[in-house]
C-alpha cells in the first residue's frame, strides 16, 4: 500500500517514518488540490440531447437547459430525460474527482498502483 513492502514481525522505525513522510506528503497534496476539486463541473446530457445539465462536484445542480424539443414528448418524458441528464452529469463528475484522487496518490506514492474501485468498497463496508 505505501508504495514498498513492509514485513510486520520486523517493522523498524525507519517504516514508520516512511509511512509518515509518505500520510504528510499526501495530505499537503490533497489541501492543495482541494480547490481543484471544488471547480470541478460534471456535464450530461439525456438521451435525445434535448436535457443538458450541469452539477458541482459534490452533485449539486448548478443548471439544467433544455431546447424546444424537449418538451415535445411531454411531461412525464421530459422529467425522466432531465433525471437522466443530471444523473450522468453527477457521473462525470465523479468521475473526474476520482481521477484527480487517483493523480493525487500517484504523485504522494509514486510507483503504487492503487484501485479505487477496491478502497471505496471497503470504505463502504466500514462506514455501513
Amino acid at each position: 500500500m505505501f508504495g514498498y513492502d513492509v514485513d510486520p514481525s520486523d517493522l523498524r522505525q525507519r517504516d514508520i517514518d516512511k509511512a509518515e513522510e509518505q500520510l504528510d506528503r499526501f495530505q499537503a497534496l490533497l489541501a492543495e488540490r482541494e480547490e481543484q476539486l471544488a471547480e470541478i463541473v460534471g456535464t450530461g446530457e439525456g438521451d435525445r440531447g434535448h436535457v443538458r445539465a450541469t452539477v458541482a462536484s459534490d452533485g449539486r445542480v448548478i443548471k439544467v437547459a433544455l431546447d424546444s424539443f424537449a418538451v415535445k414528448d411531454g411531461s412525464k418524458a421530459l422529467s425522466e430525460q432531465i433525471l437522466l441528464a443530471v444523473h450522468r452529469a453527477q457521473q462525470n463528475a465523479q468521475q473526474q474527482a476520482e481521477s484527480l484522487l487517483h493523480e493525487t496518490l500517484q504523485e504522494a506514492l509514486p510507483g503504487t498502483s492503487f484501485d479505487l474501485a477496491a478502497i471505496y468498497q471497503q470504505t463502504r463496508s466500514i462506514l455501513d
